[in-house]
């Protein structure tokens, strides 16, 4: 039963108490799922309500390590982040809900106002595409609320992201960016959670992302859609914190989670540990950084260096629980 439960980023899993859990990546342990617990059931009404009248509390209100970590039951020890992950048990999953699954339901027919707009940037990205993304957040179980939830959607392929993330970006009269007071606010929480200015957050916005379609805010995220299974992937252990100034080649590993890229040079600013390889790769788990490192270029980074003796290489990672780091653009 276990060994046929292959989620991707975005799905979202049930939990045997009712709770719901969304799924952060594609690389995971061959007992759990990579993922955090993000609504349970509710005693009393919330704005979150499913079928049958079950009205649900949300847990994780803003994004981040330290929070998700705060509302996580579970974890296990992953060498190769030399890290103990948030992680739901494959026994205590009831089911698992699939995105493109839940796009080919609306599709079918929509029930509310806010299913009508997906099924409008569903069509509409499909035939201009050939993609059809797939419902994620609180839609996809169908606890959101018409009036107040957002639209959240996710690609599944590589080829299939950059086809997207072309057609949004030069479709800006339809999927309209950020401007004025929402555009402010969002470089205000971004810059809350990274440590950022407001003004270095503003660099990374692009409305590929995230934005708005007749009038209703919308995000997009992006990955291989390939499962993997993180326990066969080699050791990495962290040495310390290190700032660069790298240049970033930019490419669709960058749209996965964490965000990747290959650092073509970088000088070495400060480090208080001797670094044995070269520094070869930048991970990050905070999604704010994901457009740079998409479109590449020079940036300052601080973070978690981590290495493999069996690699001979190094990485620096950003955004965990361990150490959050920044990055910004250079220059």
């Amino acid at each position: 039963m276990y060994s046929s439960i292959k989620p991707l980023d975005h799905y979202y899993v049930l939990l045997r108490d009712g709770s719901l859990a969304v799924v952060t990546g594609n690389w995971h342990v061959d007992y759990c799922i990579v993922g955090y617990v993000k609504y349970r059931p509710s005693g009393r009404p919330t704005q979150w309500s499913g079928r049958g009248g079950v009205f649900y509390e949300r847990l994780v209100k803003t994004y981040g390590a330290n929070t998700v970590r705060e509302h996580t039951s579970w974890s296990t020890y992953v060498p190769f982040f030399d890290s103990h992950v948030p992680c739901i048990p494959l026994t205590q999953v009831d089911g698992l809900l699939d995105p493109l699954k839940r796009s080919m339901e609306a599709l079918r027919k929509a029930s509310d106002g806010l299913e009508s707009t997906a099924v409008e940037v569903l069509l509409d990205v499909s035939v201009s595409t050939g993609v059809l993304p797939g419902i994620t957040g609180s839609l996809l179980p169908g606890i959101h609320n018409p009036h107040y939830s957002d639209l959240d959607l996710v690609v599944y392929g590589l080829r299939e992201s950059i086809h997207v993330v072309e057609y949004l970006a030069s479709n800006k009269h339809t999927y309209m960016a950020f401007n004025g007071e929402k555009l402010n606010m969002w470089a205000k929480n971004a810059a809350l959670s990274t440590g950022l200015s407001p003004r270095d957050i503003l660099k990374f916005y692009r409305n590929w992302r995230r934005g708005v379609f007749r009038g209703k805010e919308y995000s997009f995220m992006y990955n291989d859609g390939v499962y993997r299974n993180v326990m066969l992937m080699p050791a990495f252990r962290s040495i310390g914190v290190a700032r660069i100034v790298l240049d970033a080649y930019g490419g669709p590993m960058a749209l996965n989670y964490p965000a990747q890229a290959s650092i073509l040079s970088y000088r070495l600013v400060e480090s208080l540990t001797r670094i044995p390889y070269d520094i070869e790769r930048l991970l990050s788990y905070e999604a704010v950084y994901m457009t740079g490192l998409y479109e590449g270029g020079r940036f300052e980074a601080e973070g978690l260096v981590q290495c493999s003796n069996h690699l001979e290489t190094c990485r620096m990672i950003l955004g965990t629980y361990e150490y959050k780091g920044f990055m910004r653009y250079y220059g």
